[in-house]
């Protein structure tokens, strides 16, 4: 008799435990601690705001939905590094070769051309659905010694230019949308550079570079790009005059690329940045962010890192406030690999990863500043 008591009171107890799970599990619902400015309307009124936490967004995901190439410049070397190729495909949506389609290694010899390198970037994004942005044609470094200790007619200078720029875009005609033709020609005084172009061409090197790119690639846009020319200054002046001249001659640019190679001490002041941007734009031209880094002196504090992203989220800002957008793209995206550490002493840090492609501040910062640019947008 007790035994079939005991079993009687453990059968309800089990019932009990059975409809309370339930019903606990059908009324709790975990709530998310990050809001994002993503909205879906509701049974009861269209202005409920869902919030969904920022981590389940990529910076490719919310670039697609503004209509925002996102990129970053990539090397060959580091291919065989699995999380920098995996993190590349998750994050971005336009890439830039480093050096591969440079002068010295493509065209190493006047008759010979070497595109292996180049060729498994191009086969790399198109079998990743990523957008390329060829850099660069013409340039006064990393040129081969055939180049730079060249001894050619002016005629002879020309055809080695128009050879190049027709071979080299020709190759790609159609895989890569845009091309910085002509890169850094103008000092920091505002006039053109001295270079072995400029030498034994003249400054109708320029023009031409332009117009022998369009020959070889009707549908390529064709940038000039150049450092320091972010914030309206003698340079960048310099630059819009050339520009502006350029146009009433008909030549085919159709945009300017501001590179943005920055510090946590020296960084373009938002409005001058913004009116800059603008002033370019009146011309007709796009303007890209196109070689984005904040290098930090080391090593980098807490506090610093806090700035880097603060000065990353006003450029990012200001850019889509008054750009379009069309396209912004760092170079590099890891402090594992990044040019600054060999190029300026004693600094780094400059990039939205850390060495252990952890996101950084920066990171959250430009994921911030779109969501703030989407605005109220509903899913599709």
């Amino acid at each position: 008799m007790l035994s079939k008591r005991l079993l009687l009171v453990s059968s309800l107890i089990v019932i009990f435990v059975i409809v309370f799970s339930t019903v606990f599990l059908t009324l709790w619902k975990p709530a998310s601690t990050v809001p994002t400015t993503e909205s879906k309307p509701s049974e009861e009124t269209s202005n409920e705001t869902v919030y969904v936490p920022v981590k389940n967004y990529t910076l490719k995901d919310l670039a697609e939905r503004l209509g925002l190439k996102i990129g970053t410049v990539v090397s060959f070397s580091y291919f065989n590094d699995a999380k920098y190729v995996e993190t590349i495909v998750k994050e971005f949506n336009s890439i830039t070769p480093e050096n591969e389609m440079k002068f010295v290694l493509v065209h190493p010899f006047k008759d010979v051309y070497v595109f292996s390198r180049a060729d498994r970037i191009v086969e790399f994004a198109e079998g990743n659905g990523l957008k390329i942005r060829g850099h660069c044609l013409v340039w006064h470094q990393q040129l081969p010694d055939w180049i730079t200790n060249g001894n050619f007619t002016r005629e002879e200078w020309i055809k080695i230019l128009h050879d190049h720029i027709t071979t080299v875009v020709s190759r790609y005609k159609g895989k890569i949308y845009a091309w910085d033709v002509v890169n850094e020609a103008v000092s920091e005084d505002g006039y053109l550079r001295s270079n072995v172009w400029l030498r034994n061409i003249g400054p109708e090197y320029i023009e031409l570079a332009f117009r022998f790119a369009h020959e070889a690639d009707p549908d390529a846009l064709l940038f000039y790009n150049d450092y320091g020319i972010e914030s309206v200054n003698r340079k960048s002046d310099g630059v819009y005059n050339l520009i502006k001249t350029l146009l009433k001659h008909g030549v085919p640019i159709h945009g300017v690329g501001l590179q943005m190679h920055i510090s946590v001490e020296n960084y373009p002041d938002p409005e001058s940045l913004a009116e800059n941007i603008r002033r370019f734009r009146e011309l007709g031209l796009k303007v890209e962010i196109t070689e984005m880094d904040v290098r930090i002196s080391l090593p980098a504090s807490s506090e610093e890192l806090n700035k880097q992203a603060e000065i990353y989220r006003n450029v990012f800002k200001t850019y889509l406030d008054n750009a379009g957008p069309d396209a912004f793209i760092m170079w590099g995206f890891t402090d594992k690999y990044s040019w600054i550490t060999y190029t300026f002493s004693g600094s780094g840090k400059a990039l939205i990863f850390d060495e252990n492609y952890q996101p950084k501040p920066a990171y959250q910062a430009l994921v911030e500043v779109m969501l703030e640019k989407l605005g109220s947008a509903r899913e599709p």
